[in-house]
């Protein structure tokens, strides 16, 4: 696989924060960003080179690549390898790649695997806002300044943090944060894999039901909380991939009602 290829899909010319809000606004007024397939296309096609995604391989990032597969297979799709994550998680990525022949790129940090253990021991007992921010946040980060789009896997209803994401948001910098399953629920998630055969990561059968760094996350059992097993003693409950990009402006709600989104294993006809 490839790794930090600074060569790669290297964006098209870059959109003026005016000209990026009044897409956005357009594609709202038009009700692209209520459906799932609709906004990842608007995406692609208003951005081109200057679109990629990151998926961690769970269960919204599947369905996001299903989608892909139809819509834009070359995409490049980052993993971002943090050298802690669990063997499981990365023979699936390798299954993924392999068998949707997935454009799978892993993002590592400068310093990774032996190099960080051996200046920082194991930080994330220690400090692991600042383990997350050098192994998540600053390889993102280096992303975020190679491309315009971002395409992630957040939806409403998975954590208290996450209740106001939008299907498109603009983010401090001129990026674009594109979200298709932002407004779906847990039902629609899984009612999609169903119908479409989707593989899920391995651990989702062993209790798991959010899947980061293998110290820092244990199975959940808590139904109403699908993030519970991150961090479990702390008051840490996110990594900062989605929380380090401040929102521009007041961009307002969608006019999607929670849950909305694609109808499971129904094709947009937008």
């Amino acid at each position: 696989m490839a790794l930090n290829p600074l060569a790669s899909a290297r964006p098209r010319g870059r959109l003026d924060d005016a000209t990026l809000s009044r897409e956005v606004d357009a594609a709202r007024a038009r009700g692209i960003d209520r459906d799932a397939r609709a906004v990842i296309q608007w995406g692609h096609d208003l951005l081109g080179d200057g679109l990629m995604m990151t998926t961690s391989f769970q269960k919204s990032g599947m369905i996001i690549l299903h989608m892909l597969r139809e819509i834009a297979p070359h995409l490049p799709v980052y993993f971002l390898d943090t050298g802690f994550h669990f063997p499981e998680t990365l023979e699936f990525a390798e299954r993924v790649r392999r068998e949707w022949n997935v454009n799978l790129i892993f993002q590592r940090a400068k310093l990774f695997g032996e190099a960080f253990h051996a200046r920082h021991g194991e930080l994330y007992e220690r400090d692991p806002d600042l383990c997350c921010h050098l192994n998540k946040v600053e390889p993102q980060a280096e992303l975020l300044g190679r491309y315009q789009g971002w395409i992630a896997g957040v939806r409403r209803d998975q954590a208290e943090t996450r209740e106001g994401a939008e299907s498109l948001e603009i983010l401090e910098g001129g990026t674009l944060k594109v979200q298709p399953l932002a407004h779906w629920v847990r039902s629609e998630v899984e009612a999609y894999l169903r119908a479409h055969d989707i593989p899920v990561h391995p651990l989702f059968a062993q209790g798991y039901t959010s899947l980061g760094c293998q110290p820092c996350t244990r199975p959940c059992h808590d139904p109403g909380n699908e993030r519970a097993g991150r961090w479990i003693g702390t008051a840490k409950t996110e990594c900062g991939l989605h929380t380090f990009g401040k929102k521009l402006g007041s961009q307002g709600p969608s006019t999607a009602s929670p849950g909305a989104g694609s109808a499971p294993g129904r094709r947009s006809t937008s």
